[in-house]
């Protein structure tokens, strides 16, 4: 039976007489107060803290709801929470039925330090209504047909998917989507497309829950798909058994394993070999990095693991090349990238001329935004416990330090919540494996945490993200709110600090980067400990374990502070690194220490793009300079965290100063929407609508052979050709021409109306299946407007229902090659007692091409 609000009215009003052991629940909110009553049937003791919020919670979204104001009545015994108890949650109570019942209202809250104004502080987040706006657009059928989706989320997902698909092997795609606008699905889409053996996708992913969990979803692609009847590893992890690495392994060899999720640290030691391995027999098509932004991260959130996959994509592309195969494409994915971190990226990933972009950025529409400075840490603790008996559930409570969610995990035990858990950077193997499973079951009203939780746990419904802390800059904060409100509904963001919190951020905001003194006497000591890589004498080998002058010993921090050097060296354009495994035959195993797997398996070289590299006078110069910008970009990122705090703008105004982009190369406009703030909350002009942006496509991409329809017909020029035919002309006789162009003329976009009945014709549907790349586009014949440029050959078919409007619109949009079929009886637009088919002067008509190929 269904666990609704009606059922649980019936159920408080019986209590404890009706069984609940069999109900099951419609929505997530229901599951948590089900589970609790659940609980409290078996032990007879009631988590009264945690079920407060939660009737709180489901009252003020009932009446949301249904418009009115609605009532539970709950039993007044010494069980249940007391009068005072419900009060200090906002609930409203009245003694009824003989004193023996609580009969609840909501209240709303409006405390004196926060000013919600007549409805209230948090009161939309209660609400199931939706503030995203609706971007779907149809799906092309090459995606349709391996997923199930008949829409994209949005846009910009539709051209990064084609986008993926149509840069030149070798090239990098850099793709900046909004959080929950299907990012992961640009880096899936080549798995799922190119089944075939011998086509295998790197997915790369920062956290091992992010693996697991793409993993799963991965697998039901595949298997609705009917591509597999029987699922295989799909993700490579530490704790996986001996028997699943060995499969992996196997399938990576053998060329059907088309998909691995994994860690940074396993792919560049424990899976370096395999990979290798694979790439030289010719079958690593894509690697892909999700949250790619953290690679360019500095200070205590480095990672020299992230730093190594760009030495190691230059590895591979050099022997396949070497090897004359053809080189993988590279995709970078993530949702919050500064102007500093693309340019970063472009040159670890490039060269910066084979990098493009497609960016379709719009602020997040469900986050509110409250601010409180608190005057000692005993009012910050008092306010955010406050808020948190009045807070939507599920919520995470953000800190910076171990420390810190130590700390704030035990005040919130003392208060009495139970269903709650501590995550960070500690935080290892099967107890973070058994938290995030809580979580995602419901099972957890919310989580103390560090930024170690939150990228890669993707649930859906998650209400309310309070921060104990100032984060060092604007982009984690941001980072971590977006963990709120994926479902599209509203959510609370509070931040509630006081100013001693501000000395941490600061030091944090300033990025341990090594001197030039330093970072020279490293560079020195590595250089030192070189050798010529025997068949290139542009490459050199170094040890990553070279102690500096004066130091006597030292192993992880130094390799550590190794890698920074190179990467300070890297981004001033002085060298690329270049990783490969090395001729010993190591076990592949992974180890705790990232620090000696890499030296144990690895062989780290580097190529020196200049020879001045040794003098102090041009590290004075330009490694300064690569390290000022770092330098600023932190101090830019803090000011507009301190900027933030200060009310001084509007919160949107403010994080489109952040992500917007305006390089010539790689520019990056944002749509700007706000949930509220202070200081817009009450405005009659606040931005909480926006346009969903338009993503234009990329341009670069592989030539265009036209060579056999030159061969073919040589005397027409595909470039604009007018392709004429009679009205009734079999649907058959379009799908045979168009086959034919897809296949020797590799034409890559169709345009149709969606309405017709060739359009619906399953052999046109599944043209792409002929085309070499896997995919062709199929384009809304009705949104000529909107279409940009984009260098693909392209067939447009008109049907009876063509307009002169069309008609003229057409001639304007530029194709390297398009094919445009006419009814034979279309007007001329500008002459309207004449047919286009009279005085068309490069033209042909279709049965007299189907004739030629056909012979």
């Amino acid at each position: 039976m269904d666990f609704d609000f009606s059922k649980l009215q019936e159920i408080l009003l019986e209590w404890p007489s009706l069984q609940i052991s069999e109900l099951t629940a419609n929505d997530s909110l229901m599951d948590r107060i089900l589970q609790i009553l659940k609980e409290f049937g078996c032990t007879e003791v009631l988590q009264k803290s945690d079920l407060q919020p939660l009737i709180r919670h489901i009252l003020l979204r009932e009446s949301s709801n249904s418009g009115c104001e609605k009532n539970l009545r709950v039993p007044a015994d010494s069980a249940w929470p007391s009068e005072a108890d419900w009060t200090s949650h906002g609930v409203s109570v009245m003694r009824v039925g003989c004193a023996n019942s609580f009969l609840l209202s909501v209240a709303l809250w409006n405390p004196t330090w926060l000013d919600g104004g007549n409805v209230g502080v948090f009161t939309d987040a209660f609400s199931n209504k939706t503030v995203r706006e609706d971007g779907r657009c149809l799906a092309d059928p090459f995606i349709t047909d391996v997923t199930g989706y008949e829409y994209y989320s949005s846009p910009g997902q539709r051209e990064a998917i084609r986008g993926a698909f149509l840069i030149p092997p070798g090239d990098t795609l850099i793709v900046n989507l909004p959080t929950g606008s299907g990012k992961s699905l640009v880096g899936q889409a080549p798995a799922l497309v190119h089944y075939q053996d011998g086509h295998l996708t790197l997915f790369v992913v920062p956290t091992v829950a992010l693996a697991i969990d793409q993993a799963r979803q991965m697998e039901q692609y595949f298997l609705r798909s009917k591509q597999i009847n029987q699922a295989w590893p799909l993700a490579w992890y530490g704790a996986m058994p001996e028997i699943d690495r060995s499969e992996i392994r196997h399938r990576m060899l053998e060329g059907t394993q088309r998909i691995l999720f994994t860690s940074p640290e396993a792919l560049t030691t424990s899976l370096l070999r395999t990979v290798f391995e694979v790439a030289q027999n010719g079958m690593l098509r894509y690697i892909v990095i999700d949250e790619a932004h953290l690679i360019t991260q500095w200070g205590d959130e480095f990672r020299p693991e992230f730093q190594v996959l760009a030495g190691l994509r230059n590895s591979l592309l050099r022997k396949l090349n070497e090897a004359k195969l053809p080189p993988f494409r590279t995709l970078l994915l993530s949702a919050t990238f500064t102007p500093e971190t693309i340019d970063t990226l472009a040159n670890l990933f490039g060269p910066p001329e084979r990098v493009q972009m497609i960016a379709a950025v719009h602020l997040r529409p469900e986050p509110q935004y409250w601010f409180y400075k608190a005057q000692s840490r005993v009012e910050k603790q008092e306010r955010i416990l406050e808020a948190l008996r009045h807070a939507p559930r599920p919520f995470i409570l953000y800190v910076t330090t171990r420390e810190d969610a130590t700390l704030w995990y035990r005040i919130l035990k003392n208060a009495g919540l139970k269903r709650i858990q501590r995550f960070d950077g500690g935080t290892h193997g099967q107890e973070r494996k058994r938290i995030i499973d809580g979580w995602i079951s419901n099972k957890l009203d919310g989580i103390v945490a560090t930024s170690a939780f939150g990228v890669g746990i993707d649930k859906a419904d998650v209400r309310t993200i309070l921060h104990a802390t100032i984060p060092e800059t604007l982009d984690r904060f941001y980072q971590e709110v977006g963990r709120g409100g994926r479902d599209g509904m509203p959510s609370v963001s509070l931040l509630v600090y006081e100013d001693t919190d501000w000395v941490l951020t600061e030091n944090m905001a300033n990025p341990r980067l090594i001197s030039n003194e330093l970072g020279m006497a490293r560079w020195r000591a590595l250089y030192e400990s070189r050798k010529n890589y025997t068949n290139h004498g542009e490459l050199i080998r170094i040890d990553l374990r070279a102690l500096r002058q004066g130091m006597s010993s030292g192993f992880g921090e130094n390799l550590k502070w190794n890698m920074r050097t190179l990467m300070l060296m890297a981004r001033a354009g002085f060298l690329e690194l270049d990783v490969e495994p090395n001729s010993m035959q190591s076990a592949e195993n992974d180890t705790d220490s990232y620090t000696s797997a890499i030296t144990d398996l690895a062989v780290m070289r580097i190529r020196l793009f200049r020879n001045d590299h040794c003098l102090e006078s041009v590290w004075e110069d330009v490694i300064s300079n690569s390290r000022q910008k770092t330098l600023n970009a932190g101090i830019r990122n803090l000011k507009l965290m301190q900027s933030l705090l200060n009310g001084e703008k509007e919160v949107s105004e403010i994080l489109k100063d952040l992500y917007r982009n305006n390089s010539v190369s790689w520019p990056v406009s944002v749509t700007q929407v706000c949930g509220g703030c202070p200081v817009d909350r009450f405005r009659d002009n606040r931005k909480d609508q926006y346009h969903v942006p338009i993503a234009v496509p990329i341009y670069n991409l592989s030539p265009l052979d036209l060579s056999t329809w030159q061969s073919t017909f040589p005397h027409l020029d595909p470039t604009f050709l007018a392709v004429f035919y009679e009205p009734g002309t079999p649907l058959s006789s379009f799908v045979s021409l168009v086959k034919w162009l897809v296949i020797e003329c590799n034409v890559k976009e169709l345009s149709v109306d969606q309405s017709s009945d060739l359009a619906k014709l399953a052999d046109w549907r599944k043209l792409y299946r002929h085309a070499r790349s896997g995919i062709v586009i199929n384009r809304e014949l009705g949104q000529l407007d909107e279409e940009p440029y984009s260098p693909l050959a392209r067939v447009t078919v008109f049907d009876e229902r063509i307009t002169s409007q069309q008609i003229n619109k057409l001639l304007f949009m530029q194709r390297p090659a398009h094919w445009v079929f006419y009814p034979s009886n279309t007007a001329d637009p500008n002459y309207p007692h004449r047919l286009i088919a009279d005085t068309a002067t490069n033209s042909a008509r279709l049965e007299q091409l189907l004739a030629v190929i056909k012979q």
